[in-house]
């Protein structure tokens, strides 16, 4: 880790990090790293269940994934 910075957090934010890096038996940085991936995991699932109640409630939307599924369906 040869570039790094400091980032200011409440002193409660930090001890809360560490408990859980040491819980974890992992560095800050990997479960920094580890929670940025899960946020931006669930950013997408939140975003694609958007999408598919969209898609669901558009008749031709429904009609082009039925049609998709009949075709990989046979």
């Amino acid at each position: 880790m040869s570039d790094t910075t400091t980032v200011r957090v409440r002193t409660s934010t930090r001890d809360a990090l560490n408990a859980l890096s040491r819980e974890r038996g992992e560095p800050v940085e990997a479960v920094i790293r580890e929670g940025i991936d899960l946020l931006r995991r669930e950013e997408w699932r939140r975003q694609a269940e958007i999408d598919a109640r969209a898609a669901a409630a558009d008749p031709a939307d429904r009609a082009e994934v039925a049609s998709v599924l009949r075709d990989l369906l046979g």
